[in-house]
């Protein structure tokens, strides 16, 4: 087990400091942001004559906090992904050679640590959107807000709701699987790479993870859908992984 643990350290060595930095800048943000929000629309809402302030979801998506999500995850997706190619410099081939496991095996170790990675964003964004409709809650008139208003706001938002699906079954499918597949996919490509080929789904994988995290609530199609192309990505992936490893030499 020792000898497999180390791919795991291997990865955490190699990214897991820009990845708690990309998280810190992610939370700087957002935070700054939202901020912003409070302070420019409430006011503004609150002494113009309407009925109340925006819902904290409005806020969120008139800063597009969405997109920056989005843009944190793709800066995480392309640390994990540019470390494994053989790009100018890189010695990662020669490093997979040294290890005492199957390349494959090795893998799999650098998938689940790309889907700890994964997880890891999801549970820092998930956090902060917790925090924000705390702090919205502390910021209107008590009046307006009610200990339902953040699970109000996570049932009707879109892209509150990908982040904590609360009773949508479909949500939470879409957010495990895509999680996973994102590792894999990250981990897979490299493989790829080193042995000519081009390693393209984690780029799908991506997109539709990106394009789908803010569709309406109701709309279960996409994640049927997403959770469709998910597990086909998955399949595929480890069907790659199975075919090296029975041309090799079968070492675990």
């Amino acid at each position: 087990m020792r000898k497999h643990l180390s791919v795991l350290a291997l990865g955490a060595r190699q990214t897991l400091g820009k990845v708690l930095l990309l998280l810190v800048v992610l939370a700087a943000v957002e935070t700054g942001l939202f901020g912003w929000a409070l302070w420019t629309y409430l006011p503004q809402e609150m002494g113009g004559g309407m009925a109340g302030p925006a819902p904290v979801e409005e806020l969120m998506e008139a800063v597009k906090l969405r997109w920056v999500y989005a843009a944190g995850m793709t800066a995480v997706f392309a640390v994990l992904l540019l470390t494994g190619l053989e790009l100018r410099g890189s010695r990662m081939a020669y490093t997979m050679c040294r290890l005492r496991i199957s390349e494959e095996a090795a893998v799999l170790w650098q998938g689940a640590y790309n889907a700890l990675c994964f997880l890891l964003l999801w549970a820092v964004q998930t956090a902060l959107a917790l925090g924000f409709c705390l702090w919205y809650m502390a910021a209107v008139d008590p009046a307006f807000v009610t200990g339902q208003t953040a699970f109000l706001a996570f049932y009707r938002s879109g892209f509150l709701n990908g982040l904590l699906p609360l009773a949508n079954t479909a949500r939470w499918v879409q957010l495990i699987t895509g999680t996973a597949a994102l590792g894999l996919t990250t981990a897979v490509a490299p493989y790829h790479q080193r042995y000519g080929r081009v390693g393209v789904a984690c780029y799908v994988v991506l997109g539709v993870t990106v394009m789908s995290g803010g569709v309406s609530v109701q709309n279960w199609q996409v994640s049927v859908f997403a959770v469709g192309l998910f597990l086909v990505v998955l399949y595929m992936q480890a069907v790659a992984l199975w075919t090296g490893w029975r041309a090799g030499d079968g070492r675990e």
